[in-house]
């Protein structure tokens, strides 16, 4: 088979850790292409990513490198070049890092996004990864069988009660901590977590309204401040790679209405883990936090552009969730359907890279069998290994 990596926002990690494997397993049996812009903005391909994959001398490069290719991370200015190259290349399948929705959907061949498989609380590998339709649809989940359904509560109930008890806090530990967060009493409390903002990061293009993290808040408090606190937590990579003091400032400057927490609580514990439970809702956009709030039955309002699994039931607007806060019929995660989907994207979704069985014919079948009953419990047995097994 023909196989096009189309990696616009490739960055250095992401080709080392991630894509470089995947190459590996299918270089033996396919034909392998890569079409990528020139590194710019930490994103793309130098001579760097090419002598990593030296020992597979037959790999097609297809490197852009002329004046325009900053602009295939967004809105290619040679869109139909493009769309004609690939078409030339007829690819059967087109593998993407690409925040650039609009330009793959002329592809030929199957096309899929390769995007990050965490989910929290399940314990996964770091390179966990999952072959997607979509960039962002979060906690889809296709109609199940009812046979299906039990298999898949078959497979996660030994470790279900085990994963709530990670969650819960002891009184005196929950006591301690909801003193040290100070929430004010008048009003509910929406959980935050910050989005990475890096220049690298492209996939910032889907915001609704294009605001920046400084932006959202402006708008939130002038919005909201009256009515709701914010307790916020930064992008862990934000605090690595970016200036925060605008952002600080920000925040700062509207203490009234939210409050900056730090990555860990004076307990050691992770802070969003606490907030998740303690706040009367959770504010996403397209982060992973999805996942942990559906876990902990948290309602989620969620501004995006993509699709939200229908068992998370969110609230597209604040101006719902508030209405619904003051009658108290908060909306939640369905939580009978939350054990169903965290079994379901464990043994069908993930792929392990480090799996030493995986082979690229694997890889295939993932990529053309998006949904395969036949491979749950392999897979969810090889993913769960080192997961503790509740005791009777």
């Amino acid at each position: 088979m023909r196989v096009l990596f189309y990696l616009p926002v490739i960055t250095p990690w992401w080709f080392e850790s991630i894509i470089t494997p995947l190459i590996s397993k299918l270089y033996q049996d396919n034909e392998v292409h890569i079409l990528a812009p020139e590194l710019w903005q930490g994103t793309g391909l130098s001579l760097r990513e090419v002598q990593l994959c030296a020992h597979m001398p037959d790999i097609r490069w297809h490197i852009v490198n002329d004046q325009k290719h900053p602009s295939m991370r967004t809105d290619p200015a040679e869109r139909e070049g493009i769309i004609s190259f690939v078409q030339s290349l007829d690819p059967d399948i087109v593998l993407c890092r690409s925040a650039d929705v609009e330009t793959i959907k002329a592809f030929p061949g199957i096309v899929r996004h390769i995007t990050e498989g965490a989910a929290d609380p399940l314990s996964l590998p770091s390179d966990i990864l999952q072959f997607s339709h979509s960039l962002f649809d979060h906690g889809s989940m296709p109609e199940l069988e009812c046979q299906q359904v039990a298999a898949l509560e078959d497979l996660i109930e030994p470790f279900w009660s085990k994963l709530l008890q990670t969650c819960v806090l002891d009184q005196a530990q929950r006591d301690y901590l909801c003193k040290w967060s100070a929430f004010p009493g008048d009003r509910p409390v929406l959980f935050l977590p910050l989005e990475y903002e890096h220049e690298e990061n492209f996939y910032t293009m889907h915001r609704i309204d294009a605001l920046s993290n400084v932006e959202l808040l402006e708008d939130l408090a002038q919005r909201f401040g009256e009515r709701i606190f914010f307790a916020l937590t930064n992008h862990p990579l934000n605090e690595l790679y970016v200036d925060n003091e605008p952002l600080n400032e920000a925040v700062e400057a509207r203490s009234w209405c939210m409050r900056m927490f730090p990555q860990e609580t004076p307990l050691g514990g992770r802070t969003t883990d606490f907030l998740i439970g303690a706040a009367d809702g959770v504010f996403l956009m397209d982060s992973k936090v999805y996942a942990l709030a559906g876990f902990h039955g948290s309602p989620i309002v969620r501004r995006s552009r993509f699709r939200t699994g229908a068992w998370l039931n969110v609230y597209d607007a604040i101006e719902d969730f508030l209405a619904d806060y003051e009658t108290g019929t908060l909306q939640r995660p369905a939580q009978k359907d939350a054990k169903v989907w965290f079994a379901f994207h464990a043994a069908n979704n993930l792929i392990n890279l480090n799996a030493p069985q995986l082979s690229g014919a694997d890889l295939i079948e993932r990529i053309s069998t998006p949904v395969d009953p036949d491979r749950w419990a392999d897979n969810f047995a090889q993913l769960s290994i080192d997961w503790p097994k509740a005791v009777p």
